[in-house]
């Protein structure tokens, strides 16, 4: 049905802007509106093309809006912007601040529902809004509020100074510049507030961009912004019931205490039955799912219905959702890739394209006083975080790091300042104000924490930390990483091949390394302390079982410590490299990312972030490092666990640093007398008379031992002249079948005639050539490799 709409209300209303419309002219629009199209085979659809029907507009707009943000990401990520300031930018090109003033790029991406006869930009709005919805909700399902309990005191003065200082700082100002009673007080006032808080899905999502979170400085920063996010909140919801009649502000009071006490005694209660029925280890039902996003619309309807923002419920329901898996890992799997990957983009690009800079360019004047209360509240906050860390001894470079991270904006306030200009709160030149104090905030913040924060650590003491400067009786310290409970037996059963006694203990420092999945805050619990985490999740509990069993089995040989580090994938090699740091480890042992079958030794899985992990702890460990292949149990090892079979071990000897360390781990087993080593020198000819390499010389001296057989019959000497690479991989496969653990080094860049030629073979550099040899899956083996 064709209507012709003049002088209506329907011309006054929100969705248009009156100054755009002139009272004397008709404008037509079409009821029902034309949502679907016919195709492009219905007479008339040619004249006037697809933005006749909302539907196909609406996905022509997602698809061009996305595709120009990935776009001016693409070219901006190489000067040092985050995607969120490249996402600003591309609003303001495409919004009538530039290319949004001409009417055909108007009635495309931002057509009036009364002038253009679409309600595409309608629909448009609702569906972006929904995903920033859907984000905040996601935001406070991977915050675990129980972690304030545990935030120390640094953190607590820091956060609560970054929101008080400001806040202070700010009021004194506007009592001094602003008359309070003017009609434009209420706007400066909320600005000035807005650039005084912090939020924690912001501070999270600058450091998941910078890769920080696995720091010092990260956690810091996530726990000090936990609490100013706290106090933010109070602040907001405080503020909403000041615009009310007394009357109103109390029946909302009373409506949004019993929405709280809805989700907190009983949402909460029911998520925490539904973690009960799901199996450990099984996903959530899809039902589960179902009903907590059912329960997302009507928190966000409900709190909308006592005055508060859509935005409000959604905030409260994501924070009473258990955090992690299964049912807050499981929420954020379903719901990241699309909301937060592919609509939240759009609502930032949207959120700048509506702005028009121009309006702020021509009364810049008359902003005087908003750019003073901007700089000063900056000035105040950036200050009030940098005393505390400073005060504790923090280094000065990450105390103002901290400060800049801390003072950082983001899609939060972004999306704040949007709901207040909307709802009339915010004048045009104050909005623009307030987005290019985002994008400069967000913009400048990232770059400077790089500059001042190298998180590239360099681990000291890499000579000294192996198992060559070991005294010989000295305690073992070695850090087994553990991914699954397969993983424990082979490290259990390789540290029994030390052979740890009381007068030669081996001191085992297990890391679980568990993938951050629904949270925003790494965790790391050492169980030794009887650390708890605040939700009471229950970490390791088959890690800690196995080894203090093996422990309380060898009294005084074995120390186990065990730690547990919930971090993202790309970041594990931090907390790996950190507990050997700190424990002063000579030895990390990594498992393979191949898992095979003890059964017929086929592989079964390949995990290829666990080989991403290795080649990352590779580059920055402290100590020595060895990656263990486990092939199940071979041959042999079953028949000397039926029998008085020893265990055969065989060490591949060429020279060099990764050689003798591998040589000084097979003569700590060498002592077991149930145990029978083979030292395989793969030699070359020398002549008589030559000149011998200090690296050559310190060789002979590791081989001595074994060469004169100290060790007694247990342990055999055998040398090999290889002239080429083909004949010792060939020595090597005939081998490979006679032992149950095979220990080579990885020798690094290192060319030799041994292997000449093997190295353009190699599909595993991280493993070394011989390494790779015997990690082939063509090499039809059942034996370990270490």
């Amino acid at each position: 049905m064709n209507s012709t709409l003049a002088n209506s209300p329907l011309m006054n209303s929100t969705l248009m802007k009156p100054t755009l419309v002139k009272s004397t002219k008709d404008h037509c629009i079409t009821l029902p509106p034309k949502i679907n199209s016919q195709g492009m085979q219905v007479k008339g659809y040619e004249e006037n093309g697809v933005l006749r029907y909302e539907m196909p507009q609406l996905e022509l707009q997602v698809v061009f809006i996305f595709a120009v943000t990935q776009v001016f990401h693409f070219v901006l990520k190489r000067v040092g912007l985050p995607s969120f300031a490249t996402q600003i930018l591309a609003g303001i090109v495409l919004g009538t601040s530039m290319i949004g003033q001409t009417d055909e790029m108007r009635k495309f991406l931002f057509p009036n529902f009364g002038l253009d006869d679409s309600q595409a930009q309608e629909i448009l709005d609702a569906v972006e809004l929904f995903g920033y919805t859907v984000f905040l909700f996601l935001s406070g399902v991977k915050t675990d509020m129980g972690m304030v309990s545990k935030i120390g005191k640094k953190s607590w003065a820091t956060g609560i100074a970054a929101v008080v200082a400001p806040l202070v700082v700010g009021g004194v100002a506007l009592l001094a510049l602003v008359d309070l009673h003017s009609h434009d007080a209420n706007e400066i006032v909320a600005l000035t507030g807005m650039q005084s808080i912090t939020v924690f899905p912001v501070i999270s999502c600058l450091l998941n961009d910078l890769k920080i979170q696995n720091s010092e400085l990260g956690r810091l920063a996530l726990s000090s912004s936990l609490v100013s996010n706290v106090l933010g909140i109070l602040l907001v919801f405080l503020t909403s019931f000041t615009k009310m009649k007394k009357e109103d502000a109390l029946q909302n009071v009373a409506m949004t205490a019993c929405f709280l006490f809805v989700i907190i005694f009983v949402a909460r209660p029911a998520m925490l039955w539904m973690i009960r029925k799901t199996p450990e280890g099984r996903p959530v039902k899809e039902s589960y799912l179902r009903a907590v996003l059912a329960a997302l619309l009507l928190s966000s309807f409900a709190s909308n219905y006592f005055g508060q923002s859509v935005l409000f419920g959604a905030i409260c329901l994501g924070l009473v959702v258990p955090d992690g898996p299964p049912l807050g890992s499981a929420l954020v799997n379903k719901l990241d890739c699309f909301f937060v990957g592919l609509l939240l983009p759009i609502f930032v690009t949207v959120t700048a394209a509506k702005v028009d800079l121009n309006v702020m360019v021509k009364s810049i004047d008359k902003l005087k006083i908003e750019l003073f209360l901007i700089s000063i509240v900056f000035v105040s906050k950036f200050v009030a975080c940098l005393v505390p860390p400073l005060l504790c001894q923090t280094p000065i470079k990450d105390s103002v790091a901290l400060a800049l991270i801390l003072s950082c904006k983001g899609v939060v306030e972004l999306g704040l300042y949007r709901y207040f200009h909307e709802t009339d709160a915010f004048s045009e030149r104050r909005m623009g104000l307030a987005l290019m104090a985002v994008l400069a905030s967000a913009s400048l913040m990232p770059i400077l924490v790089k500059l001042l924060f190298n998180n590239s650590r360099t681990y000291v003491g890499y000579q000294k930390r192996s198992v060559v400067h070991l005294k010989p009786d000295s305690e073992l310290p070695i850090l087994a990483c553990i991914h699954r409970a397969d993983q424990i037996n082979p490290v259990i059963d390789l540290v029994d091949a030390f052979y740890p006694t009381p007068e030669g203990p081996v001191g085992v420092y297990v890391l679980h390394l568990i993938k951050l999945v629904g949270r925003a805050m790494p965790v790391f619990v050492s169980h030794q302390l009887q650390n708890k985490v605040a939700d009471g999740t229950s970490y390791s509990d088959h890690v800690i079982l196995a080894f203090a069993h093996y422990a309380r089995s060898n009294p005084g040989a074995v120390r186990a410590s065990i730690f547990t580090a919930v971090s993202p994938p790309k970041l594990m090699y931090e907390d790996i490299c950190q507990t050997a740091q700190d424990n002063r480890t000579v030895l990390i042992l990594l498992p393979f990312h191949k898992r095979w079958s003890s059964i017929d030794g086929s592989i079964v899985s390949e995990d290829s972030h666990i080989r991403s992990l290795n080649c990352s702890v590779l580059q920055c460990a402290p100590c020595s490092v060895g990656i263990l292949i486990d092939r199940g149990l071979s041959p042999n090892a079953a028949a000397s666990t039926a029998s008085d079979e020893p265990f055969r071990v065989a060490v591949l000897f060429l020279g060099g640093n990764d050689d003798r360390e591998a040589l000084a781990l097979g003569r700590r087993m060498a002592r077991d007398p149930q145990l029978y080593l083979m030292v395989v020198h793969l030699g070359v000819d020398e002549e008589e008379g030559g000149i011998i390499s200090w690296d050559k010389m310190i060789d002979r001296e590791a081989l001595k031992v074994f060469q004169e057989g100290f060790f007694g019959k247990n342990v055999e000497y055998r040398k090999e002249i290889m002239e080429e690479g083909p004949k010792t991989a060939r020595l090597v496969r005939s081998m490979a079948h006679q032992f149950d653990l095979i220990i080579v080094g990885r020798r690094q860049g290192i060319e030799s005639t041994q292997t000449a030629g093997l190295s353009a073979w190699t599909e595993l550099p991280e493993l070394g050539i011989l390494g790779d040899l015997l990690a082939s899956s063509d090499l039809d083996i059942l034996s370990s490799v270490l």
